[in-house]
This record gives structure tokens, C-alpha cells and sequence, in this order.
């Protein structure tokens, strides 16, 4: 069930989001939102489920490394999210973050 929000962002942070649907890779401003809001919940949950901090004189477990982490975030993200990535979007990420190209 899709219910409808209201949701006000400082001026800046509007401006990035109608950024992000200008460049196509999300349909619309609620798409972008959305997202971010999976991520952050994810993050949350991940924070949840991680152990507190070892007592005196036991030792804490380490850390899972950020590949892992990097593994988890983008397994929920759907294939088609990343077929609509730029192919040139390593070369050219100030054009698509900032608009400015790189000279070849």
C-alpha cells in the first residue's frame, strides 16, 4: 500500500535530488528519496546487530572489511539500477556528479 508524504528539504538538498532525476537515473525525486531511505534503514539495522563493545578483558570481534560491506548494500540494489549506470562513468564522474567534463 502506497500511502503519500510530504517532505520538506532545506533548498540545498533539493537542488541535488532534482540533480540526481536531471541525470536519468532515477524517474523521479520520490525514487531518489526512497533509496536513500532503504540505505539508511539498512545502516540502522546493521548497526543494530552489531555487538557492543567487549568488556574488560575479552577482546572485541573485528570488523567486517568494507568490500563486505560494500557486498551487502548493493546486493538489494536491482540489475537494472546498474545497467542504467553511464558505461564512461568512472572517467567522467565530475561530469555526472558536477557537470563539468574531463578534457580527453
Amino acid at each position: 500500500m502506497e500511502t503519500s508524504m510530504t517532505i520538506h528539504f532545506p533548498e540545498d538538498l533539493e537542488s541535488s535530488i532534482q540533480a540526481v532525476v536531471r541525470c536519468g537515473r532515477y524517474a523521479s525525486p520520490a525514487d531518489v528519496v526512497t533509496e536513500a531511505v532503504r540505505s539508511f534503514l539498512r545502516q540502522q539495522k546493521l548497526d543494530q546487530t552489531e555487538p557492543t563493545p567487549a568488556s574488560e578483558g575479552e577482546t572485541a570481534p573485528p570488523h567486517k572489511p568494507i568490500w563486505e560491506k560494500i557486498l551487502e548494500i548493493s546486493a538489494d540494489v536491482p540489475e537494472e539500477a546498474w545497467d542504467a549506470l553511464p558505461t564512461d562513468l568512472s572517467e567522467q564522474h565530475d561530469h555526472y556528479i558536477y557537470g563539468v567534463r574531463r578534457n580527453a
